[in-house]
């Protein structure tokens, strides 16, 4: 399986944070209540580069994996 696929889930997480970004869903361009602000949607990004980097480099299995291996044990 390639990276890819096998981390899309975490790979789709980090792209949300960064499509938020793009479209200026951040606290301080919309004022809205639960909207990160750019610190924090950097912190998120920053922690799940991590998280995902360590998940390849050790290889780990991804939430999608960990998903499949549950369902095929009921």
């Amino acid at each position: 399986m390639d990276i890819s696929k096998r981390y899309s889930i975490e790979l789709n997480k980090i792209n949300n944070h960064l499509t938020d970004l793009e479209r200026g869903r951040i606290y301080e361009l919309t004022q809205t209540p639960g909207t990160p602000s750019c610190a924090t949607m950097a912190q998120h990004l920053r922690e799940d580069i991590s998280t995902l980097l360590d998940l390849i480099e050790n290889d780990k299995p991804g939430v999608l994996e960990k998903v499949s291996n549950v369902t095929n044990k009921i």
